[in-house]
């Protein structure tokens, strides 16, 4: 039996564009038992999503925990010295993404009162 299950579904219906696709039932195994979860209060300056306690990154589930519309939180990797987004998530908006082993993560807000669930899977 697989370690995880997981599944999404999207849809676009806007005018004359029209799009959507569900998946289901899609599993994969984990390297190793360890699992990163966190709330992470952010500010509009950036702070450490700390994968330090696993030895390797896998699934990322990350969220937007904010529902002021204006609200976006930026997640990414520190390349140099510097911050390099990858992601934008609006209030509300998840995202399930795998993560790659050697790359140091930061979020942060677009204003001091946005907050990040974070949940990270061993590899």
């Amino acid at each position: 039996m697989a370690d995880l299950t997981w599944g999404m579904n999207y849809r676009v219906d806007k005018g004359n564009l029209g799009d959507s696709f569900s998946v289901s039932n899609v599993t994969a195994d984990m390297a190793v038992t360890g699992m990163y979860q966190a709330t992470i209060a952010l500010t509009t300056a950036t702070q450490n999503i700390s994968t330090a306690t696993l030895s390797s990154v896998g699934l990322a589930f990350l969220r937007n925990l904010s529902t002021a519309t204006a609200s976006t939180v930026q997640v990414g990797v520190v390349v140099g010295t510097t911050f390099a987004s990858f992601c934008t998530l609006k209030a509300g908006e998840a995202g399930l993404l795998r993560l790659t082993d050697g790359n140091q993560y930061q979020a942060k807000g677009s204003a001091a009162t946005d907050r990040l669930r974070g949940d990270i899977v061993e590899g």
